[in-house]
């Protein structure tokens, strides 16, 4: 298979509770809406798909129209539209899958969700997902966002939006209720280790722009370290850390930290790109396409770091891409991890154009680390475990920094 090519569709990234605001496509017509129900029921004999089997032949698509002209006919709301109909039909196709990482996106969605890829949009800018227990949660408050200034944290719980409970809510739901426009109100009702009962969290949406990458020298113990803060894996990471390398390297550092706190992930190829400076050609990650096939997917280029001492910092808001980088290094003995047990989000999404402007994001594998570890399953357990606490937090204390700086003065 291509690497390259290959990688500029597959996305790993969570989906981010970030700009648009909720509601569905409006502006097509009922001869589109149509035209898109007469594609479903040309594939099933074949002829939209070119013949694939993919559809069964005695699957009675009859009931579908039954119950369409039913809810046309006899449902109390009469605002639904059939372009509504049609979009909520096929969201059922993806959601009978029962992964909050598959979704569909119409047109407008597709837009505004590119448009969150690029690091610049509007929302509270916080990542979420479901925790191991199945709980919405909070997965990373990216760097200077409304959700970080609240007091929003990784692994938080959200048990209500706006008042409603979200039992039973699928991801698309809750993405669609907390998201809104720059200067709009949401209310997260949130349960985090520590508290004795929930709190409610006020947040004011705002204009969102990441800074994906950030570098700064510290000093500890007579000795200096480039501090390396990677806060997502966009599209343009890769070359904006690329441009960092050269001064990096010119104040010859005794050590590096890179810090992966709070980042949910982003492009798989970025990531890969990346872990390569410290682990050059080696295997980066394996993905697991099926159960019996395996690819292994390594860096590109020199290795330019792999010879300076260096700790990765992570906590339970390191996702995806950033499992990917942190289990890299600790696997080809390349940095120490220090923090807590991060996310363990394993899975690839490939993010696919459909015919109307619209869009599927579908899981289509998993991922391993270098010694085949499974991500989805494990979680990246850090070498050196250090708790970052609230009291921590409310002082401005880092000991998971300290840390860091501590085992670099020793020497690694």
């Amino acid at each position: 298979m291509n690497f390259s090519k290959h990688l500029t569709s597959v996305i790993i990234i969570i989906i981010a509770v970030l700009s648009f605001g909720g509601g569905i496509f409006v502006g097509t017509t009922q001869k589109q809406a149509q035209d898109l129900a007469d594609q479903i029921t040309s594939g099933l004999d074949g002829t939209a798909l070119g013949g694939s089997a993919v559809v069964p032949q005695d699957l009675n698509f009859k009931l579908f129209w039954e119950v369409w002209q039913k809810v046309k006919l006899d449902a109390v709301d009469h605002n639904v539209t059939d372009q509504d109909l049609f979009y909520g039909a096929v969201r059922g196709v993806v959601g009978a899958l029962k992964d909050p990482y598959s979704v569909f996106f119409t047109p407008d969605e597709t837009k505004k969700f590119n448009e969150e890829l690029s690091g610049s949009f509007e929302g509270i800018g916080a990542e979420i997902g479901f925790n191991k227990n199945n709980i919405l949660s909070i997965i990373a408050p990216l760097p200077g966002t409304p959700a970080e200034r609240a007091g929003l944290k990784a692994e938080d719980m959200i048990l209500k939006i706006d008042g409603q409970d979200t039992v039973n809510i699928n991801l698309d739901e809750a993405v669609g209720k907390i998201r809104g426009t720059k200067g709009t109100n949401v209310t997260l009702n949130i349960f985090r280790e520590g508290f004795s009962e929930p709190r409610d969290f006020n947040i004011i949406r705002d204009k969102i722009q990441i800074e994906s990458v950030k570098w700064e020298m510290k000093e500890a113990g007579g000795k200096k370290f480039a501090y390396i803060k990677i806060s997502h894996f966009n599209a343009d990471t890769a070359a904006k850390f690329e441009k960092i390398v050269m001064p990096v390297l010119q104040k010859n550092p005794d050590g590096i930290i890179l810090d992966l706190r709070n980042n949910p992930g982003g492009f798989l190829d970025v990531s890969v790109d990346i872990a390569g400076f410290w682990t050059g050609d080696k295997t980066v990650v394996i993905e697991q396409i099926k159960r019996d096939k395996k690819e292994e997917l390594k860096g590109n280029g020199i290795a330019r770091f792999q010879d300076i001492p260096t700790v990765v910092l992570v906590n339970g808001g390191s996702a995806s891409a950033s499992e990917i980088v942190a289990g890299a290094l600790q696997d080809h003995g390349r940095a120490k991890i220090v923090g807590t047990k991060t996310f363990g989000k394993g899975s690839v999404q490939e993010l696919e154009s459909l015919g109307n402007g619209s869009s599927l994001k579908l899981t289509v594998a998993k991922w391993l680390t270098p010694k085949g570890v499974s991500i989805s399953e494990k979680g990246i357990t850090p070498d050196v475990e250090v708790k970052f606490s609230d009291k921590d937090f409310e002082e401005k204390k880092d000991p998971q920094m300290d840390k860091a700086l501590e085992l670099l003065a020793a020497g690694g």
